[in-house]
């Protein structure tokens, strides 16, 4: 049956040396090069090739270093990827593939290799999203995302979007509207993107060089970097008097009401946590 998933793997585009290497994995992971060369097969003067055009695919994703160790994606995350490149061959392979009897957590994070995987994984998390999408990013990858982004909005799903150069109108956005050439020869292009908070991808959007982002369905990870995207929207409400209510995250009914009233109890001559109090208290 290895053999038979190896022949499908040739179909889609890879070597055989490939095929066998990530096979490998999936039966014996975490390992080296020298033990996955060792396991599978392939040559030793082969294998460092092999498994670097596997990361460089995404398939594959180091997690250790000295010496390094590598894991593989799991099957179903890596037939999406497979899909937008092989549309007529994926369906068989992954058929053959999923027969693997492997189990993976699926909160790890796990590296997406190249700004087209990136945006293609990002439109997926939009296409996909339920109740709400929180983005931080430039005004290229946002356009490149306005075609999911505007349809999620008709289905009715709650976007907040914060970028220092954007001008796009789809949900809530908070933007600073800077010329984005010339922010871009001192800050790379970067990207946080949270959907229903449970699903992230963030990373540097690069065009130029293959770079990685990370991508995870762990939700403190998502519900951290969402606060991060809150973080930089207050300050932009601070700087503009601008109302930020609707960015505003509640993952429990009553929590912010319950933390306000804490905060009145330990505080309560503070004006910036009692508006009741006169505003000239601020003075004293």
């Amino acid at each position: 049956m290895l053999d038979n998933i190896a022949r499908k793997m040739s179909d889609l585009g890879f070597t055989q040396y490939e095929a066998k290497a990530y096979i490998c994995l999936l039966q014996n992971f975490p390992a080296t090069r020298y033990e996955i060369s060792k396991k599978s097969g392939v040559p030793r003067s082969a294998i460092y090739d092999a498994i670097q055009r596997l990361e460089n695919f995404g398939a594959v994703n180091a997690i250790s270093e000295k010496p390094e160790k590598y894991v593989p994606m799991p099957p179903d995350q890596f037939a999406e990827l497979l899909e937008k490149r092989y549309i007529s061959k994926i369906q068989d392979f992954y058929s053959s593939v999923s027969d693997l009897q492997v189990s993976f957590e699926t909160e790890n994070l796990w590296n997406i290799t190249g700004y087209q995987n990136l945006i293609i994984k990002a439109k997926e998390m939009i296409t996909n999203a339920e109740s709400e999408i929180y983005l931080s990013t430039w005004d290229r990858e946002i356009k490149e995302l306005l075609p999911e982004l505007q349809a999620a909005e008709k289905r009715g799903v709650k976007i907040v979007i914060f970028s220092f150069t954007t001008d796009v109108s789809v949900g809530h956005v908070y933007s600073y509207g800077l010329d984005e050439k010339r922010l871009g020869k001192l800050w790379d292009h970067k990207i946080i993107l949270v959907c229903d908070m449970q699903e992230l991808v963030m990373g540097e959007a690069n065009k130029q060089y293959p770079k990685k982002v990370a991508w995870t369905r762990n939700k403190a990870i998502a519900m951290i970097a969402a606060n991060h995207i809150i973080l930089d929207i207050t300050l932009f409400s601070m700087r503009f008097d601008v109302d930020m209510g609707p960015a505003i995250i509640e993952s429990k009914p009553g929590e912010l009401a319950l933390l306000d009233e804490l905060l009145q109890e330990k505080y309560p001559d503070n004006p910036h946590v009692n508006p009741h109090l006169n505003p000239s208290a601020l003075e004293k």
